[in-house]
């Protein structure tokens, strides 16, 4: 080593310089390629892990807090459900839903002379049943027997009102002759629905052969 650092010394200033050059871009290479290049990579894929993490978290955090504000509009909407589906009648409650139009319309003053149930008719997701209705009386007498109707807690459409030429009673009074039919719904539940798919299904097959 002495040997060496002799013949260094007595080496040009030139030579010198760029020895040490030399020395300090290898230093400085070994320095980059070992001690910072390495830790840089990992602190680099770290960095990157890290980021993810927390944006992992970030969206979890969005996920629960969107996860309780969805299961209170599902409340909200099953609440709202339940108070629609007490506008509507089940289907064992139509035939005397149906029935009680007939006692509205005596008990408004009106002769019934036709009271004739029609069969049931399905649709996604409900069934309606209807009767075809006769109904003779004054036009004040119709009017509240139509307002009745439309009172009920049930739904019941009244349609297709056809008014017959007016006549006059035996007390000299204007008499009229309303044909009309009122309709109910009722929600059919997930085994009606599979039911009536399945026979429109069949009925469907029919038709083909």
């Amino acid at each position: 080593m002495e040997g060496f650092l002799e013949k260094f010394s007595e080496w040009p200033t030139l030579y010198k310089v760029g020895a040490w050059l030399g020395i300090l871009l290898f230093s400085t290479y070994i320095f980059w390629q070992y001690l910072y290049k390495e830790p840089a990579r990992k602190l680099e894929r770290a960095m990157e892990k890290i980021e993810n993490l927390e944006s992992n978290i970030r969206n979890q955090r969005l996920l629960a807090r969107n996860l309780t504000k969805v299961r209170e509009e599902v409340k909200a909407l099953d609440e709202k459900l339940a108070v629609a589906l007490q506008e509507l009648p089940n289907k064992q409650e139509t035939s005397q839903l149906l029935a009680s139009i007939s006692d509205l319309a005596r008990d408004a003053g009106l002769e019934v002379e036709l009271f004739s149930e029609k069969g049931e008719n399905y649709k996604e997701f409900y069934g309606q049943k209807s009767v075809a209705l006769t109904v003779n009386g004054s036009f004040h007498q119709i009017a509240t027997f139509f307002d009745e109707v439309g009172q009920l807690s049930r739904i019941v459409n009244i349609n297709g009102v056809s008014l017959r030429q007016p006549t006059f009673n035996d007390e000299g009074r204007i008499s009229l002759k309303s044909d009309c039919q009122a309709t109910t719904y009722w929600y059919l539940d997930e085994s009606e629905r599979r039911s009536h798919e399945e026979q429109a299904t069949d009925n469907k097959k029919r038709r083909r052969k």
